[in-house]
């Protein structure tokens, strides 16, 4: 009967586990073929903070987005302590592949953190640094970035504005190199 019982359970985590990751890798495939994504290149925590590929529906601006993934000190951002990551586009001695990376990203209107709120997402192309967007409650963005020859990129989101020191992490719905 326990040998029974353990099997049950065994086959019931595996289904859990397997479905789990079925369902992170449809919402990375939402992607035109031969494109990669960020949440695919394993990116390295440089502060605190991480990219956390996810498969989740998140409201942004009113509209309903499938999140990807996000970045922050877990689902926040602190002030003070920018969420930093760096995500390797090629290998040393691989050509870059890549052209273009698009992001698309918002705050989700539904936590409790948003209204109010300000994260400046940073991008910096091979150390250096590129640009940033500023972004509040309600907006979505679209951000097209060059990155031909270029081997990694790194993603800074800062809690700029707060209510309460906190900021939400920054979910992206979008992130798509080609």
């Amino acid at each position: 009967m326990k040998a029974l019982f353990r099997k049950s359970i065994s086959i019931v985590l595996a289904v859990a586990v397997l479905t789990l990751a079925t369902d992170l890798v449809q919402a990375q495939r939402q992607r035109p073929r031969g494109a990669g994504s960020l949440g695919e290149m394993k990116c390295q925590q440089i502060k605190e903070g991480s990219y956390i590929a996810i498969n989740e529906d998140i409201p942004i601006g009113l509209e309903i987005y499938r999140a990807v993934a996000y970045l922050g000190n877990g689902i926040f951002i602190y002030e003070k302590r920018p969420a930093q990551v760096a995500c390797r586009l090629a290998t040393s001695g691989e050509k870059p592949r890549f052209k273009t990376l698009t992001l698309g990203f918002g705050l989700p209107d539904n936590h409790p953190y948003s209204k109010g709120a300000l994260v400046r997402l940073s991008l910096y192309k091979d150390g250096n640094f590129f640009d940033y967007k500023d972004v509040t409650m309600g907006e979505q963005f679209i951000w097209p970035i060059n990155v031909t020859n270029v081997r990694s990129i790194a993603l800074e989101s800062d809690c700029r504005r707060a209510q309460s020191g906190t900021c939400p992490a920054l979910y992206f719905f979008q992130d798509i190199l080609e």
